[in-house]
């Protein structure tokens, strides 16, 4: 991959025909679009809650690793 100059990339873009050269400064000056929401992530905590209630399940994997040791 060669790397270009800025006279190099000035001169690609002066010679663009008007159309194209107008249309490259358009999107070159233009934000990134904001419209976009964020993706809204589960509430995974709520989730747990609205299925188990407020009940605390035990740390199985912890259970089990401790009756290895023994």
């Amino acid at each position: 991959m060669a790397v270009l100059t800025l006279e190099e990339i000035k001169a690609a873009i002066e010679a663009l025909p008007p159309q194209e050269r107008s249309e490259l400064k358009r999107l070159l000056r233009e934000e990134p679009s904001k419209s976009k929401a964020p993706a809204k992530l589960p509430n995974q905590a709520a989730r747990r809650r609205r299925i188990l209630g407020e009940k605390v399940l035990p740390n199985l994997i912890l259970e089990a690793r401790h009756s290895e040791l023994r």
